[in-house]
């Protein structure tokens, strides 16, 4: 298995990580974010709190 490099793992793809991601990807132009999630990208509890 590969090992993958980054420089900040955010941890789900709802509204809290993707606004991190954002965040650090502004502020640290030049450094690798990395975003893992459960399945799908749009598979978030962000998602379904919409909903209810």
């Amino acid at each position: 298995m590969p090992m993958h490099q980054t420089d900040f793992l955010v941890v789900g793809s709802g509204i809290a990580g993707l606004t991190y991601a954002l965040k650090v990807a502004g502020q640290f132009p030049d450094k690798k974010v990395t975003i893992i999630t459960k399945t799908r990208e749009d598979e978030t509890n962000t998602k379904y709190a919409q909903e209810a």
